[in-house]
């Protein structure tokens, strides 16, 4: 597997646990849980679903203040006079790529 490919599917993951289905989901894993495992939810399994709540909604949170920020950063790149466009979403980049533009305005010191 590629490092690219890597990279892009670390990132859907993400994408995916911060998606209001990841909760709708989590309840039907619990529900079928309940159901035909009945006998191993016990307080470690409680504890687990609890951990793997949190997780989405910690991971949601995270994901909806990023892109609010990063919005409102590109704005202002891009109502800033003088200031360099190629780094308005730089976030979808490649680390490796992003660093190149940001050597790339960036005078030398």
């Amino acid at each position: 597997m590629s490092r690219r490919a890597l990279q892009i599917g670390l990132f859907a993951l993400a994408r995916g646990f911060s998606h209001p289905y990841a909760l709708i989901a989590t309840a039907f894993f619990v529900a079928a849980w309940a159901i035909f495992e009945r006998e191993t939810l016990d307080w470690h399994g409680a504890a687990t679903i609890i951990t793997l709540v949190m997780a989405i909604v910690i991971e949601r949170n995270q994901a909806h203040d990023t892109r609010a920020l990063q919005a409102k950063l590109d704005e202002l790149i891009h109502a800033t006079a003088g200031a360099h466009d190629e780094l308005a979403e730089l976030e979808r980049r490649d680390p490796e790529e992003a660093e190149e533009v940001v050597k790339k305005v960036r005078p030398q010191t």
